[in-house]
């Protein structure tokens, strides 16, 4: 016969206490998980296409180094700028309107970075003939120069594009050019002197960057502009006024 008064044993099983926290813990770093879910903004429409088509130009600005402009081959650009050949279709028809497109490209950079070097060494303070010299050879020695160098070097089927880039060409460098003289006029050079330091300093980095096509030689280049900036500097102490020598 059973005692009444004996606890029976239940069939229910309580939980561990130690799994309370535990189980709020982990509900409460799932709701913080899924609170606010974190997607990176997607592009627009436009911003993609204009994604593309400096991915082609970039392309095209390195198959024209490597090729020249009559090797250049737009499968070859496609390919190179990771995009299908209908997608450079879209965005340049034709062989003409890509290099176009690249000359216009690159000179903007160029013109950009040439006013913000000029009017930082007219406000700075510092040195305008080697900030120009340091203008001419990031001109001369880069992208746009070369390409305009190998569209001027191939034959007569380019005459076109060579009628039309000249154009944007002449202006963009006469800007940046007038730019630089009024740079060294105001530093009290006067202006015929400046006039002719600047012709004369572009006119020997131009044609150091023609030498790189046969001699590839930058460490060579180098010291001889340091040869001529010496040269220039003694040109101009010897040229200007004896009154004006210090406030320049």
């Amino acid at each position: 016969m059973s005692n009444s008064d004996e606890p029976k044993p239940s069939s229910r099983r309580s939980a561990p206490a130690s799994r309370g926290p535990a189980t709020r813990q982990k509900l409460r770093s799932r709701r913080d998980s899924t609170a606010e879910p974190k997607y990176a903004p997607r592009r627009t429409q436009a911003e993609r296409s204009e994604t593309t088509r400096k991915q082609l130009m970039d392309a095209a600005v390195k198959l024209i180094r490597r090729n020249g402009y009559v090797g250049l081959r737009t499968i070859e650009v496609a390919d190179l700028a990771g995009v299908s050949r209908g997608a450079l279709m879209h965005h340049f028809p034709s062989k003409h309107e890509l290099v176009v497109a690249v000359l216009a490209y690159v000179n903007e950079i160029t013109f950009t970075q040439s006013m913000r070097r000029a009017q930082s060494a007219r406000h700075d303070g510092g040195d305008p003939i080697d900030s120009i010299i340091k203008d001419a050879e990031d001109f001369f020695f880069g992208d746009y120069f070369f390409i305009e160098l190998a569209i001027a070097m191939s034959d007569d089927s380019t005459r076109q594009i060579k009628r039309e880039t000249r154009q944007f060409a002449r202006q963009t460098r006469f800007s940046i050019e007038a730019t630089w003289l009024d740079t060294l006029i105001s530093s009290g050079i006067p202006e015929q002197l400046a006039k002719d330091v600047l012709a004369l300093t572009l006119s020997v980095v131009r044609g150091f960057s023609v030498r790189m096509l046969i001699e590839n030689d930058p460490e060579h280049f180098s010291r001889l502009l340091g040869v001529w900036r010496q040269i220039v500097r003694q040109h101009i102490e010897n040229s200007m006024p004896k009154q004006s020598r210090k406030r320049t």
